[in-house]
């Protein structure tokens, strides 16, 4: 080898070299061995409360070009921190207004690298147009105008999935007083920051197979109107998949149960539009499993929650909704549903993402797609656990059982998996 050829190689390798080193060291100090943000304590009844009112205004921001004024103060913002936490663990989110700042922290956890994602967003106000925002990653702290080429990218990342505001027009009038936020905002129909974390724990789900099996239910629907919960599942089981893979139907079977029972917008977890349930499109339809209303709708909904973004969120959402319900006048959810905190509720939530987790394992989905098309309301769900405690106030439920996360809850939870195990479908 040459001279010349020798010190060209050396000096690719010293390139090689630098490059590697200067990759480990930004990979160092982006990245933590610890979380930076602090866990929030679990969600209670008035914590649920206060995210569900956050979301419900930044929900009536969606599709609103002319945008939607949304106030939102310490209780809400703590409420979504816990709720988001509680849903996604173990990453972590807090949310909290200090002076005339927002300051969002987030953790992440980056399970096959065994380091933690630390971000810390800060909004100043006032602002006619998107607050001026500094992002800091790990050790690095980002000016405001680099923080804002760093949004910026994230909203040109949206836009290949849904239609996103510039950001001046996404957030306006932006304002910090008095411990409140306020805004003017304007956020996309659809495939928002929900989609977008729950498309990060789940793989997505067959779009035409989901479509497939919403018209077939639809269609026998109408030829012969049933109000037989079990009757459904059966039918949407029983549907040929087509080419699709027995997980991928499967999973599709779940969305489009929901899809009936509950709202055809479940079907955004296959991203699904209005436009593509024209030709099919049918009532949602109101079905009973042992004699109520509401028990179709918890096992649907958290069977299509399980797989359209985990079982772990799924489970969450069920706790939710039933400590929202431990102070509501009345429940949200169906008829016939009595308010407070039921596990008998809760017991119908865990049934349905049970048995949806079950189905799409590859070593069970045949076998467990064979039992669905067979199914019985007392496979569905075990009756003795509807026998439980229901109706409960907030009051009741937290002298009984403190919280989500105290052991004695958890012990009762471990109680209705263990009847599920042994009289259910899994």
């Amino acid at each position: 080898m040459s001279t010349d050829g020798g010190r060209k190689s050396e000096r690719l390798l010293i390139a090689v070299a630098a490059l590697l080193l200067a990759a480990v060291v930004l990979f160092f100090t982006l990245t933590s061995a610890d979380p930076s943000t602090p866990a929030p304590p679990a969600p209670d009844a008035a914590a649920v409360g206060a995210g569900r009112d956050a979301y419900r205004q930044l929900r009536a921001a969606q599709g609103s070009p002319q945008g939607v004024v949304v106030n939102l103060g310490g209780a809400q913002l703590a409420g979504l921190s816990a709720v988001a936490s509680h849903g996604f663990r173990p990453d972590r989110l807090s949310i909290d207004i200090e002076r005339n700042q927002v300051v969002a922290r987030a953790s992440h956890r980056m399970r096959r690298l065994g380091r933690w994602l630390n971000v810390t967003a800060t909004a100043q106000g006032p602002s006619t147009g998107f607050p001026v925002t500094r992002i800091s990653i790990g050790m690095w702290h980002l000016p405001a105008r680099v923080s804002r080429w760093v949004l910026q990218f994230g909203r040109l990342y949206l836009r290949r999935r849904v239609e996103v505001a510039p950001l001046d027009v996404m957030v306006r009038n932006f304002r910090v007083e008095a411990g409140t936020v306020s805004a003017l905002v304007s956020l996309p129909k659809r495939s928002g920051l929900v989609d977008q974390m729950a498309s990060a724990v789940a793989e997505p789900v067959d779009r035409a197979s989901v479509l497939r099996a919403y018209c077939a239910l639809a269609d026998l629907q109408r030829k012969k109107p049933s109000a037989d919960f079990a009757e459904h599942v059966r039918r949407a089981f029983s549907v040929d998949p087509a080419g699709a893979s027995r997980v991928e139907f499967n999973r599709a079977a779940f969305i489009a149960l929901a899809m009936l029972t509950v709202d055809e917008r479940v079907g955004d977890f296959a991203d699904l539009h209005p436009e593509d349930l024209a030709k099919c499109r049918i009532d949602v339809t109101a079905m009973q499993l042992l004699g109520r209303e509401d028990w179709p709708k918890h096992w649907a909904l958290s069977a299509a929650i399980a797989v359209g973004a985990g079982t772990q969120l799924s489970e969450a959402a069920g706790e939710w909704k039933e400590l929202a319900d431990s102070l509501a006048r009345r429940s949200r959810f169906a008829l016939g549903d009595p308010t407070g905190f039921s596990m008998a509720d809760l017991s119908a939530d865990r049934a349905g993402f049970h048995t949806a987790r079950a189905a799409w394992q590859p070593d069970k989905a045949e076998r467990m797609a064979a039992a669905l098309a067979h199914a019985t309301a007392d496979q569905l769900l075990p009756p003795e656990l509807v026998r439980r405690e229901d109706a409960m106030t907030n009051a009741q439920f937290v002298k009984r059982y403190g919280g989500v996360d105290d052991p004695r809850f958890r012990q009762r939870v471990r109680e209705v998996d263990a009847v599920l195990a042994a009289n259910g479908l899994h």
